[in-house]
């Protein structure tokens, strides 16, 4: 059974001083420390798979192995500089445009070694010659390495502790973002309205926009994954978003209405809530994602709507993608400690969503409510808080 509560203190809460802002700069010595046991990471994977270096240049590994560095200079794809990583040594790999600037302002004084080339010859030149002689895995499909991208995603699953505290401080600045967006929406603003003020206070963070929709009214129920469009708010409004801050990603969803919800939403909403909490309470440690999707399946065929969940994914593993490991009925991923997921079961046009981290002790929510209305699902005797329909 669920019961509602309005967290409303008297003045909205105030977004938390990042790391970044505090210092110009990541912490050096912790991200040094970070890098140093990426390292050691890389070198058992070299070991154990037989190779002698690692090549990676998507950004997402660039940002994992960095702590944090961004190789993108803004544009999609692979990366603009690459790292080679060995069992004691580590290098950046960049033209000569985007070599200093890389080099000083997003691996400074974590001990890289810069190998450059000149921006008009191949880049595979470079690569060929460091690359020679050796057995290089790689990210991306590239010559003279074997492409090993689902072996080398693995590494960067299990966070470390300067990931836990990021994500700590990335979920409160999404939620604050978040929830402040739909306190503040109108009758009569599009999703598009929404969506840019959203990308507005997130991007006031440093934090990227990856994945965002904005459903108004019902059109969630139509569309599971509804990216915004220019269609005008009514009556009430569905916002999801996935956020990225020094390469990893939170996902959280707030559903706000201009008045009562209708008792179908609201019996839908109390669905998604229950799979939600279901989700999250038998995600341990050491659990196979296959039982835990068991798990909320029978919450689904329980309550009347066996097939609710074939119309949308249901989320999984997320970390320095929003899509780490997605959820399948046969998945045979084994969770562990100190992973990040997000689930997202959807029944009809009502979406329940939040990103927490688990470990031995528990679940952490780090997209936790700041000031928003929360229902509490219990499961097995467990309480478990989730946010609920704002009515404004």
């Amino acid at each position: 059974m669920a019961t509602d509560r309005l967290l409303n203190p008297a003045d909205e809460p105030s977004p938390r001083p990042s790391v970044l802002q505090e210092s110009g700069m990541p912490d050096l010595p912790s991200r040094s420390a970070d890098v140093a046991l990426k390292q050691l990471r890389v070198a058992e994977f070299l070991e154990d798979e037989g190779y002698d270096a690692l090549w990676l240049q998507g950004q997402d590994n660039f940002a994992w192995f960095t702590g944090g560095g961004d190789n993108s200079a803004g544009a999609p794809g692979p990366g603009k500089a690459a790292l080679l990583i060995t069992a004691d040594a580590r290098s950046i790999v960049a033209d000569n445009v985007e070599a200093a600037r890389i080099f000083e302002e997003e691996v400074g004084g974590l001990g890289f070694q810069l190998k450059q080339s000149s921006w008009h010859e191949p880049g595979s030149r470079l690569r060929g010659d460091l690359c020679r002689g050796r057995k290089v895995a790689s990210d991306v499909p590239a010559e003279g390495t074997v492409y090993e991208f689902e072996k080398v995603r693995r590494l960067r699953l299990v966070l470390t502790e300067l990931e836990r505290t990021r994500y700590t401080d990335l979920g409160h600045d999404i939620s604050h973002a978040l929830e402040a967006t739909c306190r503040a929406v109108t009758p009569g603003e599009t999703e598009a309205d929404v969506a840019g003020q959203l990308g507005h206070r997130l991007l006031k963070r440093s934090v990227s926009p990856v994945q965002l929709y904005v459903a108004a009214d019902d059109r969630a129920a139509q569309f599971r994954h509804p990216v915004f469009k220019d269609n005008p708010i009514r009556k009430r409004c569905l916002v999801s978003v996935f956020g990225r801050r020094h390469g990893l990603c939170a996902g959280a969803t707030r559903i706000v209405s201009f008045d009562k919800p209708p008792a179908a939403l609201v019996e839908q909403f109390n669905l998604a809530a229950m799979l939600d909490a279901t989700y999250i309470y038998f995600s341990n440690p050491n659990e196979l994602l296959a039982e835990v999707f068991r798990r909320a399946l029978r919450i689904y065929e329980k309550f009347g709507s066996p097939h609710e969940w074939i119309l949308c994914d249901q989320g999984g593993v997320v970390g320095y993608s929003p899509q780490e490991v997605l959820v399948r009925p046969e998945s045979p991923f084994r969770l562990r400690e100190n992973m990040a997921l997000s689930w997202n079961p959807t029944i009809g046009a009502a979406r329940s969503q939040d990103t927490v981290i688990i470990d031995d002790q528990g679940f952490e929510v780090v997209t936790s409510v700041l000031r928003w209305p929360t229902t509490t699902v219990c499961i097995k005797g467990q309480s478990i808080d989730r946010p609920a329909i704002l009515v404004r």
